[in-house]
């Protein structure tokens, strides 16, 4: 068929972007995550060998990409576009706002524990893998740095600053999930190409948990105890603090943006799968999507593996065992499948998947164990009230549509419907590190809405007039509540952006500054920043330092402790009398050289910088000691000196 422009270049720009762009960037993190961490387990890593894997794992699935959306090209029949095909989009741009003030102000990321991910991010610019913990220089890494890998690498490619470079793939992953969501409900018939509807439904599935948000604002507001801009409010009394909104989690410095990503890639070519619509790249999108969860987010991994594969290992069950020749039923089955994927392409994929991702099991294993001493996996029925809070417009629906597949049989509701109970067990009674379990309401909370969907069409069908206006009043409810929702978060994230402008933080190319002096050391920050070897240690009172790794890019000796992270670090006290000792004027010589001694033997070849106010130790004092000040910022100000300059030589 000939096409004119316009119409040659819209169906160049989906299929660039559905075909190409949007599962490559899923593929191009499973191959970065799971080659670079079987790298490090064979030597050490370094910021240029993480570029080199970056361009590889975008050029080589690219070009395989590319020409399968050539031979996709010749093979479809093509119907010219229409101005009704950006219905769909106009829904989703109510986010744009809040995309506007994530890549504006920068303390947006910065604010949400960005000291921990610019810490490692940094550490991963300057130093190799293996790498240190955030908190204490010398232990392992505790927390999943491999998405700080994926970012550092990025903000070394582009010359932006981390946080800029988080800001980037977390809008990157919203959208593609959008993608694969929009995806999914044409491929289960729920929603059309071309319509407000598609749009509308999208919202719904991604952004499902806390649907109540609304009304219970307005109650606040009616009784006066309303504040403006206040996630916290947006709860009712039972859930999880932090289940407020996604769109205010997905915004932040943090993984769980592509976590969603991947569980909703997998959904999608899950639903393929039961659908008998076999092929290679569902299979490919399966697999990536296991390997980069693994790597990025965890419980992401967890729900693919248990609720979707676990929902198709059903299905593949419940057909087998309803025939009664169970030998033929394998071998055709088995024949179908080699007509579409043939043994070698099969092997070659599940060899290569099982290569990337059994690293990574144990990857997630030292991870969790490192971190999560005292806060066990385990059993507890504690959230049954969180994810009725969190779901309680949708669990009616679901709970319905248990009742209308009685009346059909299509493979693909009865699969979804199956995900989303297999999805309750381990959101009702599993226990993770640091209450984490919340993240996995998220996906119950998409299947749920997946669910209500098909729930909502099937009242509308009903011959029953009553029926058919229930129907439709609730499923408009439903859109104007997810609209409120994201529309508020929105408004509010621009709100904060403004906030910080002032007294907030700023980049100057590629590094962070802060537009102000707040503890009076900010100059020597910069200037060890400049000046200092890229493997210095610099050594601060546990107060001062929650941020100040922000602006000297550099390891701390001991910083202040958040959360879970503080686990399994055992000298943690040893080293903060060891700042005591530092920075005081009683300490006497001799024990202050035989701290300096221990140190350097804990962390050989490593030089020691101290940022220190004369109000704290005088510069008489620390010459007597041995240290030598490097740089003067003045009697109120923080002078850096070096512990231990002996190194030097």
């Amino acid at each position: 068929m000939t096409l004119n422009r316009p119409g040659l270049m819209w169906r160049l720009t989906s299929s660039l972007v559905l075909d190409i762009l949007n599962p490559l960037f899923l593929i191009s993190i499973a191959l970065f995550v799971g080659v670079g961490y079987i790298l490090t387990l064979l030597m050490p890593v370094a910021i240029g060998h993480w570029q080199a894997l970056f361009w590889l794992s975008l050029l080589a699935p690219g070009a395989v990409l590319a020409k399968c959306a050539r031979v996709k090209w010749r093979g479809d029949k093509y119907r010219a576009p229409s101005w009704r095909a950006l219905l769909p989009i106009m829904p989703l741009a109510v986010i744009l706002p809040a995309v506007w003030a994530e890549f504006s102000s920068p303390s947006l990321q910065v604010t949400h524990h960005g000291d921990i991910h610019i810490g490692y991010i940094h550490q991963l610019q300057y130093d190799a893998t293996p790498i240190d913990n955030v908190f204490m220089v010398g232990f392992p890494a505790n927390y999943y740095w491999l998405y700080h890998a994926y970012l550092a690498t990025i903000a070394q490619v582009t010359g932006f600053s981390p946080a800029s470079t988080s800001s980037i793939v977390n809008v990157a992953a919203i959208f593609s999930s959008l993608l694969w969501i929009g995806q999914t409900l044409q491929l289960l018939d729920l929603g059309k190409p071309g319509t407000l509807t598609l749009g509308l439904m999208i919202l719904l599935v991604y952004f499902s948990v806390n649907l109540t948000s609304t009304p219970t604002l307005l109650g606040h507001y009616f009784s006066g105890t309303y504040t403006p801009y206040a996630f916290d409010i947006m709860r009712l009394p039972g859930a999880d603090e932090r289940l407020h909104s996604v769109m205010g989690k997905v915004m932040n410095f943090t993984s769980v943006t592509l976590g969603i990503m991947t569980f909703t890639a997998a959904l999608y070519a899950c639903v393929r799968l039961a659908k008998e619509k076999i092929s290679i790249g569902a299979l490919i999108i399966v697999s990536a999507a296991g390997i980069a969860a693994l790597a990025v987010r965890e419980i992401g991994a967890l729900y693919i593996v248990m609720v979707l594969l676990g929902g198709l290992a059903v299905f593949v069950a419940h057909d087998w065992i309803r025939d009664p020749d169970k030998i033929n039923w394998i071998r055709e089955r088995w024949r179908a499948l080699a007509a579409v994927v043939s043994p070698p392409v099969l092997l070659i994929w599940l060899t290569l998947s099982l290569a990337l991702s059994l690293p990574l099991v144990k990857y997630n294993l030292d991870i969790v164990g490192s971190f999560s001493a005292g806060r066990p996996f385990g059993l507890s029925g504690a959230n049954i009230r969180t994810i009725v809070t969190a779901l309680l417009l949708l669990l009616p629906l679901f709970l319905l549509q248990f009742s209308f597949l009685w009346r059909g049989r299509d493979r693909g509701q009865t699969f979804i419907q199956l995900c989303g109970f297999i999805a309750l067990l381990p959101a009702t009674f599993l226990t993770l590190p640091d209450n984490n379990q919340y993240k996995g309401i998220y996906f119950l909370g998409m299947l749920m809405a997946l669910s209500a969907l098909f729930a909502l069409r099937t009242m509308r069908q009903q011959e029953s007039m009553n029926w058919r206006r229930s129907g439709r009043a609730i499923t408009l409810l439903l859109y104007i509540l997810v609209l409120s929702q994201v529309i508020y978060v929105s408004s509010s994230n621009v709100k904060r952006a403004g906030d910080y402008a002032e007294g907030g933080y700023i980049f100057n190319g590629r590094h962070l500054e802060h537009t102000s002096d707040v503890d009076g050391r900010l100059p020597a920050y910069l200037w060890i920043r400049d000046h200092s070897p890229a493997n210095a240690v610099v050594v601060l009172p546990i107060i001062p330092s929650k941020y100040s790794n922000l602006f000297h890019e550099r390891m701390l000796y001991v910083r202040l402790l958040q959360l879970h992270f503080k686990s399994s670090l055992l000298a943690y006290n040893e080293r903060a009398r060891d700042l005591e000792l530092i920075y005081s004027e009683e300490s006497e010589a001799r024990e202050y050289r035989a701290l300096i001694e221990d140190m350097e033997r804990e962390l050989p070849g490593r030089l020691f910088y101290a940022v220190i106010k004369d109000s704290e130790v005088r510069r008489e004092v620390m010459g007597e000691r041995g240290a030598e000040m490097v740089y003067e910022h003045g009697a109120d100000g923080g002078n850096v000196y070096l512990l231990n300059p002996k190194e030097r030589n």
